[in-house]
């Protein structure tokens, strides 16, 4: 067998083992794939009922006590302008006044 036979013989088998491996390669990804896919659906699926669950929450129970909150401060506010005049003042007690 001559040089140039046995570098034709290497230039086929590594054109064979390089197909081989890129169909391997390619099954390999196409299974990584379909797992990851299955598991992105799962997580989409996830956030959609978390979506969900922060909507019913936001609209059923922050908009209400944001609103008895408001209720509360207005009239922390109305008593604080009833009572104004006659609150005693903090910084006149015992000094040179």
């Amino acid at each position: 067998m001559s040089l140039a036979e046995l570098r034709d013989l290497f230039i086929v088998i590594f054109a064979i083992l390089g197909i081989g491996a890129t169909i391997f390669l390619s099954i390999i990804a196409f299974i990584i794939f379909r797992k990851i896919r299955d598991m992105l659906n799962s997580g989409r699926a996830t956030l959609e009922s978390l979506h969900a669950i922060a909507t019913v929450v936001s609209e059923d129970i922050a908009k209400p006590l944001g609103s008895i909150a408001s209720v509360f401060q207005g009239v922390a506010k109305a008593v604080e302008i009833i009572t104004g005049p006659f609150r005693r003042k903090e910084g006149r007690k015992g000094g040179r006044g």
